[in-house]
């Protein structure tokens, strides 16, 4: 059983990954963002095929910021819920809120979503994201 000192730590970690993601999310940082996953990340999304790996799924979020350069993002929050450690693994899920400006004008672009993710603890203590599955809401909240 995971001392209590443990457990704090460990979910001080993954709410500083969290925050990592946020900001790596804002300042549309690939490489910051692709550092957060194991070598074998898997995204499950709500509609496309299943990605499988690091690679993978560097090469979709490189060609997702790239059609992201025609918006300044405004904001990126996630709200989450619970997070529950199992050993080397931990799950947690949540909600997801973000909004977005064009370059060439016009109203922001606003989104939001439910997300749930599998993180697994690295050699180090650290904590990487292992998989993920996100699903967009049609209207926003």
């Amino acid at each position: 059983m995971q001392s209590q000192h443990n457990l704090e730590s460990d979910i001080r970690s993954i709410e500083a990954l969290n925050q990592h993601d946020v900001k790596a999310t804002l300042a549309m940082d690939t490489d910051a963002i692709i550092s957060q996953w194991t070598d074998d990340f898997v995204v499950l999304h709500a509609a496309g095929p299943i990605l499988r790996g690091q690679s993978a799924n560097a090469a979709a979020a490189k060609q997702s910021m790239e059609q992201m350069k025609a918006f300044i993002p405004i904001d990126y929050s996630l709200d989450v819920q619970e997070i529950t450690i199992a050993g080397d693994y931990a799950f947690e899920w949540g909600t997801y809120r973000g909004s977005a400006r064009s370059l060439t004008g016009g109203e922001n672009v606003n989104y939001v979503g439910k997300f749930m993710r599998i993180l697994q603890r690295q050699p180090d203590g650290s904590w990487k994201m292992h998989r993920t599955m996100a699903t967009p809401d049609t209207q926003p909240r």
